[in-house]
């Protein structure tokens, strides 16, 4: 990739346009930025980063600072650039996200971030996404690897040179992606630790479990489970013991639950034959009782059959109450039927009522809006011709308009002429300085010369001697030595007064040639003014222009003025004539259907009338032929009937649930004396205290064994529990153990731990091939710069046996045959080692890029450093690089480059603010 041409707009420094032809560099070689300290050379770098990947060459720069705080509002910030890649040519703009002041009215504006790419057969991308997308394919590297390959920021470098192993894997993981193998490292230490703290868990685990077995305090096994307790045997030895006291323990406990058994038996029976005593005993009684209560009910019987023949006759004579009720309830539909025609015909008064009211008011209404339709027509006609004044007055205002926008920009044209011309005569008087400069300098020179050249036979006086032949007419006798004049200059100041009059003549050139230009420009100004001030004033000076425009500018302003009233006036005329145009229809369609209203209300109120007639006949009719006064009256009379006749039939009803309840009793009672006889009739004696004694004797003794058998069988449980789970955690730990081995062992590899190796990580292991691969590279160059003195090679030995190693550096010095660290090096050798590494790494990058060749590089500061050797091997250096049709670009304010390097691209701080730049060859 070779950049062609680059145009910078309202960029960084730059307040205007400025367009640097990059091809007039050449194809190959070296080349310098210089200028002064902050006017703006890394920004070349920086616009050329931003048009192709729309971001910063650094990392402290974004595209939202792009916008030149010199820019005029009007003044677009974009950067343009042409390039070349692979003998095709391509062209990309684009402007940053950035706020710029309004170009008219106060506040600020937003300018969208865009973008536009050109391929060489007419296709053009829009859009800042697809134009960096393409970007990216058509080079093959991203940002990043863009500015790593063609940037050489020597302060950055400098760090790599002397940073430590642990200071330079990180820098290289951000290049070269590494972090991969970082993570596997640290996913290894997580497994290793999690498996560690897993085999720890489980072999508590198994000590809790241990802590868990029980045995009798008089048991053989109680001092071999103390020692089990106190980690004193192994695991099989463990589950040994516990096999063993669970053997026991089933045995002791299966002898107590036969035991158990046989007892309940016993305890069963006794219970049975006690049971069967007391029973008969209780059926004795029941039997008295039962007799008792069949005597009673027995009794009872006669008077609830006389009571309940008394309440059936009262049932029958109640049947006429419910006859007489339902006939009353028949009627009860001819009482809503009044109540419903009473309601309908107080509704209809009231609404006969408000229509004869709301027809008043329709009809009043009606009169208004005739009188409002007949005022609002009258009105429409007066206005008829408001549109067509108002056209007639906006176009004055358009030529009056029109007329001051070319005053204001003849007043524009003639401040700027008026400036040009001031810009000249400034530029004539320096001129005339320098041109004076010029003249004063080379009459001293003059003078000095003819001084220098009659002092010669003075010189040449003084070295002669009395016998030796005189150089010049070979005499050995000096009669009359000639005398030297005094304050005579030697040719040393000669010749710096020589360089100091070339310097005067070409500023006095370069002064001459820009009054020159200005004088050309202000020429062709002056003209322009000149017939525009003809054409828009008539014959005047310049000066009388400026006051006869002010005048002309005041007058416009009245007028302008006085026409907006009118407009004003003339656009509420218009406003109000088509207000009236859309509220007539309305109020027609209004009028209209306030007419059918009445109409439709008045047949309304007719019909109303008619029937609350009707309403009236019917009333009078249903109150004829109606025994109660309303319907209320009528319910309670039939509430009265049915309560009466309820009240008969209840008491009936009850007379035979009673009667029917008396008989079921004495059935029950007659069937329960069956079943006592039968319980007295199977009842034996027994001798109930001698057989409770012994139940008591029997529930003790099952309580002992049922004691003895829990406190067994809680022990077996336990014994089990733990058995169980310290097999299944034997299994679990053993599997654990192995593979914690292994994971350590490769994570004490992989993170550099193995005992009596060298701590290097995978990750550095990785690091070390792409470092080695580096100084293999950068010695190249390294060699040409220090004159074949020094190889940077990676150290070998750690500095000590805890830290990290590996990515250490050391210099070798091939004067005296010794190896060092890279911190001994001077300033002006770490500078040439740093660049060299920083030309390596740049090479590198590029390689693993697929091998994408970049046309164009650039070097940023460092050279101040170097002592005059030094600089020329490390120009060397670059020209090799260089070679091969690369372009190398020296960003630096290093003097005695600029004597060194003919292609220079210059840039100067202006005075008014902002930065010029240039291209000299």
């Amino acid at each position: 990739m070779r950049p062609e041409k680059l145009t910078m707009s309202a960029f960084g420094p730059y307040a205007g346009k400025v367009t640097l032809d990059l091809t007039k560099l050449g194809q190959s070689g070296i080349y310098l930025i210089t200028g002064d300290t902050g006017a703006g050379k890394t920004t070349i770098f920086d616009a050329i980063t931003f048009a192709l990947f729309g971001e910063a060459s650094g990392q402290n720069r974004s595209p939202s600072m792009f916008r030149s705080k010199y820019a005029k509002p009007d003044m677009p910030t974009e950067v343009e650039l042409e390039f070349t890649y692979g003998d095709k040519r391509y062209f990309i703009k684009r402007n940053p996200d950035y706020e710029r002041p309004k170009s008219r009215g106060e506040g600020v504006t937003k300018e969208n971030a865009n973008a536009e790419l050109h391929y060489p057969d007419g296709r053009v991308v829009t859009k800042v996404r697809e134009v960096n997308n393409a970007v990216v394919e058509i080079l093959g590297i991203n940002r990043d690897q863009f500015t790593q390959i063609a940037m050489i920021a020597q302060g950055d470098f400098l760090k790599l040179l002397l940073a430590s192993t642990d200071d330079r894997k990180k820098i290289f993981q951000k290049l070269f992606k590494t972090q991969n193998y970082a993570i596997l490292q640290d996913r290894l230490k997580e497994e290793t630790s999690k498996l560690e703290s897993r085999y720890g868990e489980i072999k508590n685990s198994i000590r809790q479990y241990v802590g868990g077995i029980v045995c009798g305090d008089d048991a053989m096994e109680a001092l071999d489970v103390a020692k089990a307790k106190n980690g004193e045997m192994t695991s099989d030895e463990i589950v040994a013991l516990l096999e063993k006291l669970l053997a026991a323990d089933e045995k002791e406990w299966q002898s107590v639950e036969a035991d158990k058994a046989k007892k309940q038996a016993e305890l069963d029976e006794v219970k049975t034959k006690i049971a069967k005593a007391q029973d008969a005993a209780t059926a004795k009684e029941d039997l008295r009782k039962n007799e008792a209560e069949f005597a009673a009910a027995s009794a009872r019987k006669k008077p609830l059959e006389e009571t309940l023949a008394a309440k059936q006759a009262e049932a029958e004579q109640a049947k006429t109450f419910t006859t007489e009720a339902a006939k009353i309830q028949a009627r009860l539909p001819e009482y809503d039927e009044l109540a419903e025609k009473q309601n309908a015909f107080e509704k209809n008064r009231k609404l006969t009522a408000e229509t004869e009211m709301q027809i008043a008011g329709i009809e009043k209404a009606i009169g208004e809006m005739s009188a409002g339709i007949k005022g609002l027509e009258e009105e429409a006609a007066a206005l008829q011709n408001a549109g067509e004044e108002k056209i007639k007055l906006g176009q004055e205002r358009q030529k009056r308009q029109e007329d001051r926008e070319k005053l204001e920009k003849l007043s524009r044209e003639i401040d700027g002429a008026l400036s040009l011309a001031a810009k000249f005569d400034g530029a004539v008087r320096v001129y005339l300085e320098k041109a004076e400069t010029a003249e004063r300098l080379d009459a001293e020179h003059k003078t000095g010369t003819k001084l220098y050249l009659d002092a010669q036979a003075g010189i040449l006086a003084e070295t002669l001697q009395d016998g030796a032949p005189c150089p010049v007419c070979g005499s050995t006798a000096h009669p009359k030595i000639a005398v030297k004049p005094e304050n005579v200059p030697d040719k040393d100041a000669l010749d710096r007064l020589q360089t100091e009059l070339n310097r005067a003549n070409d500023d006095a050139n370069r002064a001459r040639a820009e009054a020159g230009g200005i004088k050309g420009a202000l020429t062709e100004k002056e003209e322009n003014v000149k017939r525009e001030i003809a054409a828009q004033l008539g014959g005047m000076s310049i000066e009388e222009a400026k006051t006869a425009i002010a005048e002309k500018q005041s007058a416009a302003f009245a007028e302008a003025a006085a026409l907006d009233e009118k407009i004003a006036a003339a656009q509420k005329r218009v406003d109000r004539k088509t207000e009236i145009e859309n509220l007539l229809p309305q109020k027609r369609e209004a009028l209209e259907t306030a007419k059918s209203d009445q109409a439709t209300r008045t047949s309304e109120l007719a019909a109303k009338r008619a029937e609350n007639e009707l309403l009236q006949a019917r009333i009078a009719a249903l109150k004829a032929n109606l025994a109660f006064e309303s319907k209320t009256a009528a319910q309670s009379e039939i509430d009265a009937l049915t309560a009466k006749a309820g009240a008969a039939s209840a008491a009936y009803e009850k007379a035979l649930a009673e009667l029917s309840a008396n008989n079921t009793l004495l059935a029950s009672l007659l069937s329960a004396k069956e079943e006592i006889q039968k319980r007295i009739g199977d009842g034996a004696e027994l001798d109930v205290e001698t057989e409770s004694e012994r139940l008591q004797m029997l529930t003790e003794n099952l309580s002992a064994l049922g004691k003895k058998g829990n406190i067994l069988f809680s022990r077996l449980s336990a014994n089990r529990t733990s058995l169980d789970r310290i097999r299944e955690q034997l299994d679990s730990i053993r599997q654990v153990e192995e593979r914690w081995q292994w994971t350590k062992t490769l994570s004490d590899t992989a993170n550099g731990r193995l005992a009596g190796k060298e701590k290097i990580m995978l990750e550095t292991y990785i690091q070390m091939a792409y470092f080695d691969r580096i100084l293999r590279r950068a010695n190249t160059r390294l060699m040409i710069m220090s004159g074949g003195q020094y190889d940077l090679t990676r150290r070998r030995e750690p500095e000590s046996s805890r830290g990290q190693s590996g990515l250490d550096l050391n210099v070798l010095d091939h004067y005296n045959g010794s190896e060092r660290s890279v911190n001994t090096l001077s300033g002006g050798e770490s500078f040439k080692a740093s660049l060299s590494l920083a030309l390596g790494l740049s090479e590198e990058i590029q390689s693993m890029a697929g091998g994408i060749k970049l046309d164009t590089m650039f070097v940023d500061e460092g050279f101040g450093s170097l002592d005059g050797e030094s600089l020329a091997q490390a120009i060397k250096a670059l020209l090799s690089l260089a070679e091969s049709n690369r372009l190398v670009g020296i960003i630096s304010h290093v003097g005695e480059l600029k004597e060194r390097i003919d292609k220079q691209i210059v840039v100067t701080k202006d005075k008014t603010g902002g930065s010029s730049v240039s291209i000299v060859v």
